[in-house]
């Protein structure tokens, strides 16, 4: 398993100045990176071999979100490989020692010439260490619709937006999603379920679907194929206080 620590900072804070969402999305991001750059398969030896692991469903449970300034540890290990399909999970430990988000996530493994799921040759596999499965409830890989939704939101994806694949980022539809979001909605649960990429200039509509206590997004081209799938649980409505409103302001004139 491969870990790192580091500081929750000013930048990834809310308004309630507890750390983003899509900050926890990047950290994870970030860790198995950070795995891939000190292991033997780096983005490298992907890229040489024209071969990507592409993000293909996010599930991402959360206790709680750490504070400013919190020392966290990211952990994150790949725990099976079946056909071109690869698991991965990811954890966020908190300063007190308890595990505060954990999730799941499935890759699949792409041939980026002939534009198709390959499966990984056997060296592939050996330069991962294989962890334990954490101890979750899954959901399962793909997000069933509750019904036929509310377009909202259009969206233009912008250069910023697009990473080294050349395509949207996985934590961009994220973002996006969360515009669709009450300001003090608190997230316990996110489900992503990524069915294309979007690129540069494309535009991205948000059809808003409310049921059964979830809220879903489904991000669509101008044509209606879709993107991604995004499904919140709301655990409640939380005001800010006026503790932390107060303290961000003061940080904001500093």
């Amino acid at each position: 398993m491969y870990t790192y620590e580091m500081n929750a900072g000013y930048s990834a804070m809310d308004a309630s100045l507890h750390m983003t969402v899509p900050a926890i999305l990047d950290c994870f991001q970030d860790a198995a990176i950070f795995e891939a750059e000190n292991g033997r398969i780096t983005v490298g030896y992907l890229y040489s071999r024209h071969i990507a692991w592409l993000l293909n469903s996010w599930q991402i449970v959360i206790d709680r979100r750490p504070g400013l300034n919190e020392r966290i540890r990211v952990a994150t290990a790949p725990y099976d490989f079946r056909g071109f399909l690869g698991y991965r999970n990811f954890t966020m430990t908190g300063e007190d020692g308890a595990v505060i988000v954990r999730a799941a996530s499935v890759w699949t493994l792409v041939d980026t010439q002939k534009h198709c799921p390959v499966k990984p040759t056997r060296e592939l596999q050996d330069g991962y260490e294989l962890g334990e499965k954490l101890a979750m409830d899954y959901a399962p890989r793909k997000i069933a619709l509750l019904g036929d939704g509310e377009e909202q939101e259009h969206f233009r994806v912008r250069k910023y937006q697009i990473d080294s694949n050349q395509h949207m980022n996985n934590v961009e539809y994220v973002k996006l999603a969360m515009e669709s979001l009450a300001e003090d909605a608190a997230i316990r649960e996110l489900r992503v379920e990524y069915r294309k990429a979007a690129h540069c200039g494309d535009e991205v509509a948000a059809v808003v679907i409310k049921a059964e206590g979830k809220h879903q997004v489904v991000l669509k081209d101008a044509e209606g194929s879709v993107y991604a799938v995004v499904e919140f649980v709301i655990d409640s409505v939380k005001n800010t206080s006026k503790a932390a409103k107060d303290t961000a302001r003061q940080l904001a004139v500093v």
